[in-house]
């Protein structure tokens, strides 16, 4: 029977799932970035990427209940697997100025905001975790 501290190390798939996510706010991060140093650029489509669609059907949370299992081998159990997940780059829909460029600049400010409190909220999650971890390896001291 595993020990509390082998579950929490190697059983829990969190640690897996915020990394993934800070891939992806990451590589959003840039993104945006991307389409504010070209508001100016005649021709510019402003682009976004989509990962939370598959991010929640990893962890098994999309609109419907998931089993909670402590092992692989149980009804409705299954391995995450979270390096499968690949974001959707998408066009941002929205009116062109008259050189053909689409970024609307408070929009991509907005974003890039909400952008970085949704990283700080992983890095917290992670930061938790840790704290957690350690207070296990001293055995609560």
């Amino acid at each position: 029977m595993p020990t509390a501290l082998e579950k929490i190390l190697f059983s829990d798939p969190l640690p897996q799932m915020l990394k993934k996510a800070l891939d992806f706010q990451s590589m959003r991060h840039t993104i945006i970035s991307s389409n504010i140093a070209n508001v100016d650029t005649p021709g510019y489509k402003a682009v976004d990427i989509e990962f939370e669609k598959e991010l929640r059907s990893a962890i098994g949370s999309e609109d419907r209940l998931s089993m909670k299992t402590t092992h692989l081998k149980h009804i409705g159990g299954r391995e995450k697997d979270f390096e499968g997940i690949r974001p959707e780059i998408v066009s941002e829909r929205g009116v062109s100025r008259l050189d053909g460029n689409n970024v609307d600049i408070d929009k991509e400010m907005t974003k890039l905001a909400e952008n970085q409190l949704m990283y700080s909220a992983v890095i917290r999650a992670l930061t938790n975790k840790g704290e957690l971890i350690k207070y296990v390896i001293d055995q609560g001291r």
